[in-house]
């Protein structure tokens, strides 16, 4: 599993993908795989706060979010 800190698109923001969950999403976490989950401090499985991981999106996978509540 591979962490990533989660840049918003300037028009939007993204929430976490877990189920019953609102909060925006702060990670980016790719499997090996290669698929991809947003998720929000709560949810995530990363041991580093969001601050120390890495910027931006592995791969050239579009951004695949949900519209705000």
């Amino acid at each position: 599993m591979e962490y990533f800190r989660f840049d918003h698109p300037p028009d939007r923001l993204t929430l976490c993908s877990r189920p019953n969950c609102e909060d925006i999403a702060d990670y980016l976490e790719v499997t090996e795989e290669g698929w991809e989950e947003f998720v929000c401090a709560a949810h995530t499985s990363s041991e580093r706060h969001v601050s120390v991981l890495p910027m931006g999106v592995p791969g050239t996978l579009p951004h695949r979010s949900r519209p705000a509540a």
